[in-house]
């Protein structure tokens, strides 16, 4: 079980699929399109609140708490807590029909630990973020406010103390934070960026450079467009062709665009970014972990929630560049894109974690110890 965002739910499916091609039986939770997408991922799934769409409502909740004028009193409705708020009810009915022998959750869907608790199962959390993960402070923070958030519900739905998780799947290569220790279980991160027909560019060898520009599904796009269009306008000017990963609603609203600026839709990352010799995004932890995995440099332009800290990882570990919000324009990002492109730093560095990343364990390699949890190896 996840949280139904996109970035918090597509990086539980491989180890979905390499539980169930090792014969287990596997059952995934999660609500409205997130659900629709794992049944289109080949999985079976329940949504565990029809009828609403509680990611939607998470974003409108966290608005709320954004637009609050200094010194009021915030909404206490939103965070991360608002997820197991409310997908526990579902959850718990569901796991109880279900019963199963071992509860794979994320940090970010706070529930986990109630149904582990109630059903008096092991619980193993799976990480999907590339700046934090096991015993950071950032996730230890992030899960004690949540289970504060959820004392109210966890009372209400009369669960014991939320269990604690046995080990953490940490998918961070070890340059850039990832451990292997008796709790914390390195995994290699494996891309899944939904399935879809790829046009028949893709699989030919570009012509010139050819990078890619993408903004992810969450970034309130609308106050960027008309950097990204001015943006978009030199790089006519420029010898490469630029792919515009982006929902066709946002593509339409630049208007024209230079002849070398091919705008793909949602075409799957993954089988993108090997023609590429570098991307530009937001930061997203599964937009950065898919550019490690190919060895692709990254020129990060981060926003909001944990963007900053994925491009200040990025950086650090010298795998591409970041530009703060304050620094980024047409002109900035045009002359960072060129360094990126002219230096060899960046693609050298990515390169090596790419080796790191490969070295890790798979997720079927996970599947014995998981298994063995659940009493079943």
């Amino acid at each position: 079980m996840a949280a139904p965002g996109s970035g918090l739910f597509l990086p539980t499916v491989p180890v979905a699929w390499a539980l169930r091609a090792a014969g287990h039986e596997v059952l995934v939770a999660n609500n409205a399109q997130a659900a629709r997408t794992l049944v289109a991922a080949g999985l079976p799934a329940v949504d565990v609140c029809p009828g609403r769409d509680v990611f939607a409502e998470f974003l409108e909740a966290s608005r709320a708490i954004h637009l609050t004028p200094p010194g009021e009193p915030r909404p206490r409705r939103g965070g991360l807590g608002l997820f197991g708020e409310e997908m526990a009810e579902g959850l718990l009915a569901l796991a109880r029909d279900f019963r199963p022998d071992l509860v794979l959750s994320t940090l970010e869907q706070g529930a986990g630990p109630l149904v582990a608790a109630s059903l008096g199962v092991p619980l193993v959390e799976q990480s999907v973020r590339l700046a934090w993960a096991g015993g950071d402070e950032q996730a230890v923070g992030y899960r004690k406010s949540i289970a504060a958030y959820l004392e109210p519900t966890r009372v209400a739905l009369r669960v014991a103390e939320p269990a604690v998780a046995t080990a953490v799947i940490d998918i961070r290569p070890p340059s850039m934070g990832g451990r292997d220790s008796a709790t914390e279980w390195p995994m290699r991160y494996v891309p899944y960026n939904e399935s879809r027909l790829l046009p028949e560019w893709l699989l030919s060898a570009p012509a010139r450079p050819r990078v890619c520009l993408t903004l992810g599904s969450v970034l309130p796009l609308s106050r960027e467009l008309g950097e990204l269009s001015a943006f978009l306008d030199r790089c006519g000017e420029l010898d490469l062709e630029v792919v515009l990963a982006m929902g066709e609603e946002h593509a339409a609203a630049l208007g024209p665009v230079p002849g070398n600026v091919r705008v793909a839709g949602w075409v799957p990352l993954s089988a993108l970014l090997p023609s590429c010799s570098a991307i530009v995004h937001h930061g997203g932890a599964g937009t950065s972990l898919t550019a490690l995995v190919h060895g692709v440099p990254q020129l990060v332009l981060p926003r909001m929630a944990d963007q900053p800290a994925n491009a200040a990882v990025v950086a650090a570990r010298g795998a591409g560049l970041s530009l703060a919000p304050e620094e980024t324009n047409a002109a900035s990002v045009e002359a960072a894109l060129l360094r990126l492109l002219r230096e060899t730093g960046p693609a050298r560095v990515a390169g090596e974690v790419r080796a790191e990343i490969a070295a890790q364990p798979s997720p079927a390699d996970l599947v014995v110890r998981l298994a063995s949890l659940a009493g079943r190896a």
